[in-house]
């Protein structure tokens, strides 16, 4: 999947948005279902192309455990670690699949940063669709 030079410019500016308004979010990276970065706002010790691989591979793994278990589509996945916590969302609309990472410190409160990504995500859908 590619972006238009006008679509990248929206996308980046809703995740610095997203990064900006949720408190303890650090960084965020929206992907391709491949693992392909395709657009981020990253702290400099970030790499978004790795965090983008590293969301699908996960993301992967995931849905294949919610298929063995016969839960449905995966729609996200949390992690909580010593020194922060990691959202990852799938974004589905029609053909169109993308991956949203949010990697947060620990004073995100993770049901406002989950809720912030929803509503960032479906703007990041609409601008994908051209709307």
């Amino acid at each position: 999947m590619e972006l238009s030079q006008q679509q990248h410019a929206q996308i980046s500016a809703l995740l610095q948005q997203y990064v900006s308004s949720v408190d303890g979010v650090r960084s965020a990276v929206l992907a391709s279902v491949d693992g392909f970065a395709l657009a981020e706002v990253a702290g400099n010790d970030r790499s978004g192309q790795r965090l983008a691989a590293m969301t699908s591979a996960m993301l992967a793994l995931a849905g294949a455990v919610g298929r063995e278990l016969e839960l449905g589509d995966l729609k996200v996945l949390m992690l909580e670690a010593l020194n922060g916590k990691v959202l990852m969302l799938s974004l589905n609309a029609g053909q169109t699949s993308v991956l949203l990472m949010a990697a947060c410190d620990q004073r995100s409160v993770i049901g406002n940063v989950l809720w912030s990504a929803r509503e960032c995500g479906e703007k990041l859908m609409e601008t994908l669709a051209g709307t």
